[in-house]
């Protein structure tokens, strides 16, 4: 039998033929049509059992005859099958990214509404993948496409995305009205307590940002600087290789142990005494702290409701500092130990930063996010009797959600909203109530999502705005402070799901996070419910911009943690540029090991050295520190390190600056209160770096290869910015 294509010309509503929709509703709109690409799966799953791009080979045979189909006729070239072996939203990319390749379409409308909506999903992330400017078109109302890029919306969220990820200094430059109270807490992020004492000492005029002296006089102290800038870095899992996580254990144990010993056992109150005394000292050089540590927590068995105990006894607690006295530990994924997630929220409680930035009007972030993860799901229509296999699915979905809060900075709670129509909002209530009750989560659902595109989004975002308020503390449930977004496609109405994809890149916009697109599909084996994909490509839709803008201000001032982080959350085109960034991170703080003998070494520390005077010139970072902690022990073994600083004073002047800094040494010492020299009291490291880099021996070889490589990497992640808007 032969298949009819053409249909009557007459019919009307679904009975008239896709492409006779598509071709009148473009012509109507004045939009040409260059290509047409015919995308169908080579699976039985035609009439007959046929292959559907076996069908869409016939459609392209007669677009190309001398009748034309459906009232329109194109030449040859003009008409291509892609040909896709299973009817999923992966599959539908690959095979059309593979046919975009070595072509550069102006724009690409993509159309839905006649079924197949994974390969519609598809073609929108291959479109997003070559680059290129994508629309909406949905069968109805062809002469109305849509566009999911909102450019100029996108750029008026690097400000919440600056306040997100705290980067201070960058947004004094953003926003001069308020550039005190920003540079302030850029200087405490940075351990430096000189900046505040040097305004509070020359000023006698207001302040602005409602800053007053009790203000200053708080960021002048060694403590409240340390706890902010362990928090806050510890928040982008950047904690200048972990020497703040330290000086943290040493002094918050210290502290607490002031405060508790009256009431702790004969015993505990011993065996404790002699550990504060041996963090404060550092073990007298002798070293094996960690192993002291884990020691007194097994000989301690009573006193365990105190927060002494409690701390030596939180074993993640003691594997960071164990990971952290290696000078070479590299942040793992997952949640912080819970110590210190319940200190950090105790500082956050008290912390001065969050009402001044409020008294800006902004409301910041959480300083260690909320943990919590945010999922998306339209519901459909469905018959009787599938509430088993619905629960299958949401399931599957919690767990999706689940998966991805456990590599989050703390456990949060797994949020799930479903999106429903006036039919169907009944059955997400019942799928709701179960999922509440069976599974522990906060799922609710959204109804009167209903009409097109446009109006879906707004009735999701205006949802998901009504839920709780953000304080800029943990603990608010605003769906604001979300730490990642997951959207799950389905086999559900495309206007539903396109409407729920363009609400999903506004929200992630506004709540400065991740957004991951899935698809719902069935296992082949036993046809139970699976996400596939998990693919950040829709960050192509603004969130690339952003995230290449935040990783510009971390790379410039060496947060390359941070800026590795950012930029894995991005596009594949992004996400390109890791290899530069690995590079530069070996460069500047790699072990070496394929340098060989002194000379060489002296070399690549004079890089090193050149490098962070470079960036301490223009931005406020614990240059003293950084400097150091990129040369021993990971270039220079302890013993030549010793050596090398008896033989150069500049290095010798840097060590003394970074041990009495925030990062060093200075919380440990007791005589704290006069050794703030932070960044450097009275002291120009840019120019003690450059010293150094004199004394460390012949000059011809202290290039600046590895600034070049820095100012490279900026290069090509402007680049990505200033593409992606």
């Amino acid at each position: 039998m032969v298949p009819d294509f053409e249909g009557d010309p007459g019919a009307t509503g679904k009975d008239r033929r896709p492409l006779r929709k598509l071709f009148e509703g473009l012509v109507a709109a004045r939009i040409p049509i260059s290509l047409i690409v015919l995308l169908g799966t080579t699976g039985p799953d035609g009439p007959g059992g046929t292959a559907l791009a076996d069908q869409a080979d016939g459609i392209r045979a007669r677009l190309v005859s001398e009748t034309g189909l459906c009232g329109a006729r194109f030449d040859p070239d003009a008409v291509s099958v892609v040909r896709i072996d299973a009817p999923t939203m992966r599959d539908a990319s690959e095979a059309l990214s593979r046919w975009l390749v070595g072509r550069d379409p102006e724009d690409i409308l993509i159309s839905c509404g006649s079924g197949a909506f994974a390969l519609s999903a598809g073609a929108l992330c291959a479109a997003l993948e070559a680059r290129r400017p994508v629309r909406i078109v949905h069968l109805d109302s062809p002469d109305q496409p849509y566009s999911l890029e909102r450019p100029h919306e996108v750029d008026a969220h690097l400000e919440a995305w600056l306040l997100r990820h705290r980067f201070w200094d960058a947004l004094a430059e953003m926003d001069p009205e308020n550039r005190t109270l920003w540079s302030l807490l850029a200087a405490r992020q940075a351990g430096d307590t000189t900046s505040a004492t040097a305004l509070r000492d020359r000023s006698s005029s207001p302040l602005g940002s409602g800053l007053t002296r009790g203000h200053l006089g708080k960021f002048t102290e060694l403590w409240p600087t340390a706890q902010a800038a362990l928090f806050e870095r510890s928040g982008r899992r950047e904690v200048v290789d972990y020497g703040l996580a330290r000086a943290w254990f040493s002094t918050q144990l210290r502290k607490s142990f002031d405060r508790e010993k009256k009431e702790l056992s004969i015993r505990t109150g011993q065996e404790l005494g002699r550990l504060v005394a041996a963090l404060g000292s550092r073990g007298d050089g002798e070293g094996g702290l960690a192993g002291k540590i884990r020691m007194t927590a097994r000989t301690v068995v009573t006193d365990l409701d105190s927060a002494c105990v409690k701390m030596i006894k939180d074993a993640s607690l003691v594997d960071l500092y164990t990971a952290a006295s290696t000078h070479s530990a590299d942040p793992p994924a997952g949640p912080l130990p819970p110590t210190l997630l319940s200190a950090a929220d105790r500082w956050e409680h008290d912390d001065q930063g969050v009402k001044l930035v409020a008294g800006t009007g902004r409301t910041g972030w959480p300083v260690l996010g909320s943990g919590d993860v945010l999922g998306l799901l339209a519901v459909g229509l469905h018959g009787e009797g599938r509430d088993a296999e619905d629960r299958r699915a949401v399931r599957a979905v919690l767990g999706e959600l689940r998966r991805r809060r456990d590599l989050l900075l703390r456990l949060g709670v797994l949020r799930l909203r479903l999106l429903a129509s006036e039919e169907t909002a009944e059955r997400a209530r019942r799928l709701a109530g179960w999922a509440v009750a069976g599974e522990g989560a906060d799922v609710r659902v959204i109804e009167g999502v209903s009409g097109d595109i446009e109006a879906i989004r707004d009735t999701v975002i205006t949802a998901l705005d009504a839920e709780a308020t953000p304080t800029g503390k943990t603990g608010s449930c605003s769906l604001r402070d979300v730490d990642e977004m997951v959207l799950v496609l389905n086999p559900g109405p495309p206007m539903t799901n396109y409407g729920m994809i363009a609400a999903g890149v506004e929200w992630s916009l506004t709540a400065a996070c991740p957004l991951r697109m899935t698809e719902l599909t069935r296992r082949k084996s036993d046809g139970a419910p699976e996400l596939r994909s998990g693919h950040p490509v829709l960050a192509r839709l603004g969130a690339d911009r952003l995230l290449a803008g935040l990783a510009v201000s971390a790379v410039r001032r060496l947060d390359l943690r941070t800026a590795r982080r950012l930029i894995e959350r991005g596009s594949d085109l992004l996400r390109g540029v890791l290899p530069e960034l690995a590079e530069l991170e070996n460069g500047f703080l790699g072990a070496g090991a394929e340098v060989r003998g002194e000379r060489e070494r002296r070399a690549v520390a004079q890089r090193r050295l050149l490098l962070v005077a470079e960036v301490c010139r223009d931005h406020p970072v614990p240059a003293a520190y950084l400097a150091v902690e990129a040369l021993r022990p990971r270039l220079f073994a302890w013993e030549t390190w010793k050596r090398l600083c008896d033989e150069v004073p500049a290095l010798r002047e840097l060590r003394k600056l970074a041990n009495e800094s925030v990062q060093g040494h200075a919380l440990d010492r007791q005589e704290r209160r006069s050794s703030r020299r932070g960044g450097g009291d009275h002291v120009d490291v840019c120019e003690l770096l450059r010293q150094a880099v004199q004394q460390l021996g012949d000059t011809a070889t202290a290039d600046d290869a590895l600034i070049i490589r820095h100012k490279t990497l900026i290069d090509a992640l402007g680049g990505i910015y200033r593409e992606s808007a």
